[in-house]
């Protein structure tokens, strides 16, 4: 009788338990069809990837978003490589964002720029927070992210989104939503051109200032976390200018990285002081991110480092991977239109 009862009161647990992961996991697609279309923009870069297809995963902040095309990369190298950084990502949210990524694919070579080593936080904005966590698919990392990163009383908005999205519904059926057609492989390109204040400098590489704890300790974490996975991790920093006003020393905390790097044994490449053909002048979008002619710099030298230091293949001749041409032709039909217009 006592089994009988036990039975019937496990079956009742269990059901409400599939109900509830039910529950949350209709509630996460519907909410994912009421956000801005700029959510959506971000978040088709990966997912739609085949699993365990892409050799070469590029993450970060904006600095890496702006910097590197994999379909230049695949035009000129043959690289499989997806474009897996985002807006206003802090190196906290980027190691769960690595984590994320890892679900999906194995790649070879994750390649993380550490501009945000200069962040003293585990968020930057509430905005931006919501754009990196409301991308993430239902599962674990995200809310172990949530968990971590964000405070107690505000856990239900990311826990389900639908709360903060519900106020869309009138909005949502007056617009017409669609899949964007041109696929970037997750990369969002600049076309505007600033060049820096006159009294803008490169710091000797030499000089460093030792950056936030937290970031570094997130840091730390990404490397041991692709160590536990046997994924390659470079560690690089994409070009940038620093602003008129700037107190942080943002150059001389990403020089600091070097220490580290050789410290945990991996590698960092600072693109700062490498021979890109860089002309900051012409190529750089704003005062942290390149433009579009700055990124083809960019993903040329680093397609030819990964290449020279990293068994890659070269898939243009692999029929598995022809769908890559198609996604090539749309991207370059796209860019001709862009590029005229700036």
């Amino acid at each position: 009788m006592h089994t009988g009862v036990f039975s019937r009161r496990t079956r009742r647990a269990v059901s409400a338990v599939a109900f509830l992961l039910l529950f949350l996991l209709l509630f996460q697609l519907l909410s994912g069809s009421m956000r801005g279309n700029q959510y959506t923009a971000a978040a088709i870069g990966l997912y739609d990837e085949p699993k365990d297809s892409i050799d070469v995963l590029f993450m970060g902040s904006s600095h890496m978003l702006n910097a590197v095309s994999p379909l230049e990369l695949w035009e000129e190298y043959g690289l499989v490589s997806n474009n897996f950084a985002q807006n206003s990502q802090v190196l906290p949210m980027t190691y769960y964002a690595v984590k994320e990524a890892l679900r999906f694919q194995t790649p070879k070579v994750i390649v993380l720029d550490i501009y945000k080593i200069v962040q003293d936080c585990l968020y930057e904005t509430e905005a931006a927070l919501h754009y990196n966590l409301d991308c993430m698919r239902f599962g674990l990392p995200k809310y172990q992210a949530i968990f971590d990163l964000v405070e107690r009383e505000r856990q239900p908005e990311y826990l389900i989104d639908f709360i903060t999205y519900h106020t869309r519904w009138k909005e949502l059926f007056q617009e017409e939503v669609q899949e964007p057609v041109v696929r970037h492989k997750g990369t969002e390109l600049l076309f505007s051109t600033y060049q820096p204040y006159a009294g803008w400098t490169l710091v000797p590489e030499s000089e460093t200032i030792e950056p936030p704890a937290v970031a570094v300790e997130y840091l730390k974490k990404i490397v041991d976390l692709c160590q536990e996975e046997g994924v390659e991790l470079l560690l690089t920093a994409v070009p940038f200018t620093t602003p008129e006003d700037d107190e942080l020393g943002r150059q001389q905390m990403v020089n600091a990285v070097a220490g580290y790097a050789q410290d945990w044994g991996v590698p960092f490449v600072n693109l700062m002081y490498q021979d890109l053909g860089l002309d900051y002048d012409q190529d750089m979008a704003n005062v942290y991110h390149v433009n579009y002619w700055g990124m083809r710099k960019v993903s040329h030298w680093l397609g030819a480092y990964l290449l020279e230091h990293y068994d890659l293949p070269d898939r243009r001749g692999e029929a598995a991977y022809q769908g890559w041409n198609e996604d090539l032709e749309q991207y370059r039909q796209w860019l001709a239109g862009m590029v005229t217009a700036a």
